[in-house]
């Protein structure tokens, strides 16, 4: 099982989600399993009690169809032709076809627990970690937001951005940071962003990352910088011309590792409700380039 530990976030108790739009469904939870969905996910993400996670499930079943009881705000499908990749992709598709104006698609697996790391504050423990999650998902509204394993903690990346960035510049209190590398075990992506990221690249499918905890799949020891240089490949090929031949694609896929350990993009200033634009970190790299002379 995943175990996840939630980054530092402060709460404000005279401000709540609830109060600004009790009525709306604002999360969209989907996932995906061989048959019904382990009660004890259901039960550590609040999941069974739609006023309590604000949320609609919906649940892509793969070895056979689930026949159990479900909750009202569950949907199940079936689909035993599926990878992880294009099973997400079904998700994403059965998404567009409901027609509701979720805030946020969160796409998780089916083997997560959540609990908080060390820098929790008393007031965040009086939450539990998801309902601390969906509303700092609130508070700052990122394009997309992730949590990550315990053995990544958020002291790591405070670190490395100080390591990267100018440490006077670095917020030690920041409720968030910025991140290149992470996991998809668990990412919240925006309305307004998750349209400019799905559907996922099925095309490199055979080329996986192994993981000796995960269940059987067919998996590789191999491949995963060449997976990573054919992506910026297809990325090229699809973004704007002014941007093919951007610094961010070149530095990413001369060499992959180096980007996500180095990147300057760890330095990005992270500011609430910040306006989603297609490219607009490009853009602002261009810009801090021109400042000062870059090239």
């Amino acid at each position: 099982m995943a175990t996840l530990i939630f980054t530092t976030w402060k709460f404000d108790s005279a401000k709540t989600p609830n109060q600004v739009k009790a009525t709306q469904e604002l999360f969209l939870y989907l996932t995906q399993t061989e048959r019904c969905l382990r009660k004890n996910v259901t039960r550590n993400l609040d999941l069974g009690n739609r006023s309590k996670c604000r949320c609609d499930v919906v649940v892509l079943s793969y070895k056979a169809e689930c026949r159990e009881y479900r909750p009202a705000h569950f949907t199940y499908l079936f689909e035993n032709t599926t990878t992880w990749g294009s099973g997400r992709n079904r998700l994403f598709f059965h998404a567009l076809e409901r027609n509701t104006n979720y805030l946020y698609y969160i796409f998780l697996d089916d083997d997560i627990s959540l609990k908080f790391n060390k820098r929790a504050t008393p007031a965040m423990r009086q939450l539990s970690p998801i309902q601390a999650f969906q509303n700092w998902l609130l508070d700052y509204e990122p394009a997309v937001g992730v949590m990550d394993y315990s053995n990544n903690p958020a002291k790591s990346l405070i670190q490395l951005n100080w390591k990267i960035c100018n440490k006077n510049l670095v917020n030690h209190t920041s409720v968030t940071s910025p991140i290149i590398y992470f996991d998809p075990v668990i990412n919240a992506f925006h309305a307004k962003a998750v349209v400019h990221i799905f559907p996922l690249d099925t095309d490199l499918n055979k080329l996986v990352v192994y993981n000796p905890l995960h269940r059987p799949y067919p998996r590789s020891h191999t491949g995963t910088n060449k997976a990573w240089r054919e992506f910026i490949q297809d990325v090229k090929r699809d973004v704007p011309e002014r941007f093919a031949n951007h610094s961010l694609l070149r530095e990413f896929k001369k060499d992959p590792r180096l980007y996500t350990r180095k990147s300057q993009t760890y330095c990005m200033n992270v500011t609430r409700h910040e306006e989603i634009v297609p490219f607009a970190h490009f853009v602002r790299e261009e810009d801090k380039k021109k400042t000062f002379n870059i090239d």
